[in-house]
């Protein structure tokens, strides 16, 4: 039978992402190869890790790949002739520890960390990112000019490495921080970057109220939250600040909280504001057997007519958007 299609993927071929134990290629942590299961300071064989995605990647040129956890991912994309397999990453996902200074209700990391609160710095329960880091760049394997650092997995006011990592990667060459933190620690050198117009800032309130912050976090920081969130915005490119609304069942999916939210945003100075969806229905769930609660769909059109009335921009990863296209305003796949 001859093969329909022939399909690459830029995020296997260009990112490389160390989580807690593992280090593999997918931004999300959850399909693609993995080149490192448990991994523990040892020296890495980044030859290794190019067979790894070269094989991978001549699977999805095949074409055959119904068996394939790939399939239904929404990075897969046709083969192009000038698509390349590639010895460098433009693309490091940080995200190698687990503890934390609060405890969202939603997070994914929850098992991991045991739920435990942390209040001071601490090394990665898993591993040091920061060796890596330096034998990437000894080994020529980073686009310097291209590459963009994703720093993720709660506070990183909690990570000591966090600072060391920072500078190794301006010392070096990079073009671009996306950095998600929950924002209760303030960080002088996150204001830096976005002054020098090197980072962007995700950062997730989920609410506008103190009380509903503590239902979601079990941390009372909230009034901390909006105070970095105020310093932050004095910077040279506030433009560069991204505020979820993650919707959480029966907490604050209520237009009441949403309006606040909006409202504390516009207040403040926050020009983006990010939907998204509990990540359990995001991952975890088929949306065509265990539909989203009904009443998401009117929370959404809120949030977007709020933030039209504010002049606020609105803002969506694609797997949200997908999912808000599909199952809360039905409309069919381009």
């Amino acid at each position: 039978m001859l093969q329909e299609k022939s399909y690459f993927c830029d995020e296997l071929n260009n990112v490389l992402t160390c989580l807690n134990e593992k280090i593999m290629s997918c931004c999300c942590g959850i399909i693609g190869p993995v080149y490192y299961e448990k991994y523990r300071n040892e020296k890495i064989s980044f030859d290794y890790f190019y067979k790894i995605k070269e094989h991978a990647l001549n699977v999805l040129a095949s074409g055959y790949i119904d068996n394939l956890p790939c399939k239904n991912c929404f990075h897969l994309r046709e083969k192009k002739a000038y698509d390349e397999i590639s010895k460098t990453y433009k693309w490091i996902n940080v995200s190698h520890w687990t503890s934390c200074n609060c405890g969202c209700t939603y997070c994914a990391r929850m098992v991991d960390s045991k739920g435990i609160i942390t209040t001071k710095p601490t090394k990665s329960e898993y591993y040091d990112f920061l060796p890596v880091l330096k034998q990437l760049y000894k080994e020529e394997l980073l686009d310097r000019s291209n590459l963009k650092a994703c720093i993720q997995g709660g506070d990183i006011s909690v990570l000591k490495e966090f600072k060391p990592i920072v500078q190794e990667f301006v010392k070096n060459g990079i073009d671009e921080f996306h950095i998600l933190t929950n924002n209760i620690i303030y960080q002088p050198i996150i204001k830096d970057l976005l002054d020098m117009n090197k980072a962007s800032i995700v950062t997730s309130l989920d609410c506008g109220t103190r009380e509903t912050y503590y239902k979601l976090k079990r941390v009372d920081k909230f009034n901390d939250f909006v105070n970095n969130l105020k310093k932050y915005t004095e910077s040279k490119n506030p433009t560069r600040i991204d505020v979820k609304y993650i919707l959480v069942e029966n907490v604050n999916d209520n237009i009441e909280e949403i309006t606040k939210f909006i409202e504390l945003m516009s207040s403040i100075g926050i020009s983006v504001v990010e939907f998204s969806i509990d990540y359990k229905y995001v991952l975890f769930k088929d949306l065509d057997k265990n539909p989203l609660p009904a009443h998401y769909k009117d929370l959404f059109l809120h949030f977007k007519n709020l933030c039209e009335e504010k002049g606020l921009s609105l803002a969506m990863w694609p797997k949200i958007e997908e999912i808000v296209n599909r199952y809360l305003l039905k409309k069919e796949p381009v």
